[in-house]
């Protein structure tokens, strides 16, 4: 689980001039919560994958299902301000298949999800995951 420090300091380095320091995946998701109607901010892994802005993030965060039932946010990724909408994969063999696209584009990551030869691992990395797509509004 990443610190509220951490937090702090990469959506300070995304929202200034020095965002190219982090990279292209690296930004900013600003959303509203469903029950508070607060606007809150956390920082995201973006991946391009076959034309879509895609996040792998942990079933058990909550900031992802703010973005159901089609809510928009805004998306701070490379020095740009968007505003997106979400689709939201959560079924088991649309996050592997998801899954496996990440990894044909960015194979490091599979070693970041215990992901190895044996298919097993990737059903394991899969069973605890969401895949949210975003698509420009």
């Amino acid at each position: 689980m990443p610190s509220p420090i951490g937090n702090a300091f990469i959506k300070a380095l995304v929202n200034s001039p020095l965002h190219p320091l982090l990279g292209k995946q690296f930004a900013v998701i600003t959303l509203t919560g469903r029950n508070s109607g607060r606007e809150f901010s956390t920082p995201i892994n973006v991946m391009d994958i076959d034309g879509t802005q895609t996040v792998v993030s942990s079933a058990d965060r909550s900031w992802w299902r703010n973005l159901q039932d089609g809510r928009t946010a805004r998306l701070r990724r490379n020095g740009r301000s968007t505003a997106v909408r979400a689709e939201l994969v959560t079924r088991s063999d649309e996050v592997i298949a998801g899954l496996q696209a990440c990894f044909r584009v960015y194979p490091g990551l599979a070693k970041y999800f215990g992901v190895g030869a044996d298919p097993s691992g990737l059903t394991a990395a899969a069973a605890n995951r969401v895949l949210i797509r975003l698509f420009p509004v």
